[in-house]
């Protein structure tokens, strides 16, 4: 969970949010209820319509280089249901139903969200309204607006064009006319024309002065009456025939004749492409060849909102885990605080309260305990510590010293219940209790009196040893050695300062095998550094959750001491599951008998 860096190591925020997970627990589900309370507040409804657009001039009719591309096209039209225009008309037509429909201009041009596919000519039509039939009226009133304002458009573009067209036709079917007058003046001017038409007129006027037989006429005469209308109708085919030619070659009627065809053409043409177009106006109408209108409406999502506020909350409570964790820096493992101080775990002792635990020496109240079993680890290590250095078959170092970075961090417990343990293992244990203004080690182990004589009284020969200390024998345990204070009035630094207690305490290793000293907290009383100084090896005792940055400022007192460090117990640690053994399991140790073991 943390990375070493050098003395130290820095929380990651995995660790920072382990370590405070309640706080981003509620982190994020305050966050998310404030999302809930914000959406519940300002809950919308959203509408949406649908409608597909094709360009009107892209019709045949029209010039095709007149249209633009679908893409522009669909992208215009887009701007147009946005524009001001087709909400100003769309809250006219809210107006005039039934209920009416109070809408503004602004809210519409601001609200309505037009989107577009580069696939299709679809286009999507969306508003949002804390009523859900406002949103729905108004998102059909938008695309009703945009297809009136389109079909003027159209039918004005399209009147336009029939208009430029009727005025072509018009100046066609003039020039036609003068064409043709001066056709009929150049044709009434030649004389054998002239005598051509006084024949046709008198051929027309005979055949429709024909009178046909009677009912009454033989066949006979019905033959020669059809043979006589058909020679008169075959010679007015023939002079008509002829006044189209002229009698005699003439180029300027030849070239007006070419003018008349040229213009009677062009007028078909016209004429023609104004049909059309009628036909196109009634068919194309005003560009919109689809429309699907909003029937329903969606409620805006309030879990989105609270989904929102969990992940915006838990990445906010991260951030403040982890500026926790690297402004309070604490110990959540066992095994971290070898990274800080440089030393070995010897153990690590259950907190009291996880086993119910209310005695402050289980080593004797409850020895079947897995805080008890820690405290014998404790002793166990410290005599394979010694054995390890011992020379000429003696251990190395006798006395060790307790030192903690502050108050309330156990170390007159683990004092108390180290001695008793190694006392069991025949060990001859001598516990000073150095702490002058507490004396918390001589009421644990020697309740309900003060011996009067103690290491003041020994260090300055007013009592040999064996009268200063005291001994302490309790139920269940082998008898250990108490030296408290005594009763000399003196000032704990300047005895302990003193040639005296040095000499003392040096000289007294002779009688014990461990001499195990509770001294004041190092980083609060000065004097526990002398005492520290004194001893062969010093065993600190790190509490559960405890800052990080005393124990970094112990490292560096012990460091300037030089006083080497035997190891250091991780006090009041949470119970791990294969802490807990059975009574079964620790009978040799306890010393019970066959008979008396549970399994």
């Amino acid at each position: 969970m943390y990375e070493m860096n050098s003395e130290t190591f820095e929380p990651t925020v995995l660790s920072a949010v382990w370590r405070y997970r309640w706080l981003v627990l509620f982190a994020a589900i305050a966050v998310a209820g404030l999302g809930w309370l914000y959406a519940s507040k300002t809950a919308t409804w959203s509408a949406e319509a649908a409608l597909t657009v094709q360009d009107p001039r892209s019709s045949n009719v029209f010039d095709q280089r007149a249209a633009d591309t679908p893409e522009r096209y669909v992208a215009d039209q887009a701007a147009i249901l946005r524009s001001r225009r087709v909400a100003t008309r769309t809250v006219e037509l809210l107006a005039a139903q039934d209920p009416p429909i109070d809408q503004s201009v602004d809210a519409l041009v601001d609200g309505v969200s037009v989107s577009t596919s580069s696939s299709s000519n679809l286009i999507t039509v969306g508003f949002e309204d804390p009523i859900a039939t406002t949103a729905i009226a108004s998102v059909n009133g938008v695309v009703a607006a945009y297809e009136e304002i389109a079909r003027q458009t159209a039918e004005a573009s399209f009147r336009d064009a029939l208009a430029k067209l009727d005025e072509s036709i018009a100046e066609i079917e003039s020039e036609l006319e003068h064409t043709q007058n001066q056709i009929q003046v150049l044709q009434q001017e030649d004389p054998e024309r002239q005598q051509l038409q006084a024949e046709l007129e008198a051929a027309e006027a005979e055949l429709l002065a024909f009178e046909p037989p009677s009912s009454r006429a033989t066949d006979q005469q019905f033959a020669a009456s059809a043979a006589k209308l058909a020679t008169l109708q075959a010679r007015v085919d023939t002079l008509r025939a002829a006044l189209t030619q002229p009698v005699t070659p003439d180029p300027k009627l030849a070239l007006l004749q070419r003018e008349e065809e040229d213009a009677r053409n062009r007028l078909a043409e016209l004429r023609a492409r104004r049909d059309q177009l009628s036909v196109d106006a009634e068919l194309t109408g005003n560009g919109v060849i689809f429309t699907d209108p909003a029937e329903t409406a969606k409620q805006s999502s309030v879990g989105l909102f609270v989904a929102l506020g969990l992940i915006l909350g838990s990445i906010g409570g991260a951030a403040l885990a982890y500026l926790l964790a690297r402004g309070r820096r604490r110990f959540a493992d066992r095994t971290e605080p070898e990274l800080v101080l440089g030393s070995k775990l010897i153990a690590d002792v259950p907190g009291f309260y996880e086993e119910r635990i209310e005695s402050s020496m289980p080593v004797v109240d409850a020895p079947a305990s897995a805080s008890a079993e820690g405290f014998r680890f404790v002793a166990a290590g410290i005599t394979l510590k010694q054995l390890g250095t011992r020379r000429g078959g003696e251990p190395d170092f006798k006395t060790v010293v307790a030192v903690s970075a502050g108050l309330a961090e156990g170390k007159t417990v683990v004092i108390a219940n180290t001695a008793l343990a190694a006392a069991r293992k025949g060990t001859r244990v001598l516990a000073i209790d150095a702490d002058f203004g507490n004396q918390a080690l001589t009421s644990m182990l020697y309740p309900g009196a003060t011996p009067m004589l103690g290491i003041t009284e020994a260090a300055t020969g007013r009592a040999t040893l064996r009268d200063a200390v005291t001994r302490v024998e309790l139920e269940g345990s082998p008898p250990i050695d108490l030296l408290s204070r005594g009763s000399v009035p003196v000032a704990a630094p300047d005895f302990f300062g003193s040639p005296e207690a040095a000499l003392f305490l040096e000289e007294v290793k002779d009688e014990y095998d461990l001499i195990l000293i509770d001294a004041p907290p190092l980083l609060r009383v000065a004097y526990a550094s002398t005492l520290v100084q004194y001893a062969d090896r010093a065993l600190v005792v790190v509490l559960h959750a405890s800052d990080v940055a005393s124990a970094e400022e112990l490292r560096h007192r012990l460091d300037l001491i030089g006083t080497p460090v035997v190891g250091y117990v991780y006090n009041q640690a949470p119970l791990r599951p294969e802490m807990t053994l059975t009574k079964g399991s620790m009978a040799d140790t306890l010393g019970v008998g066959p008979a008396d073991r549970v399994s």
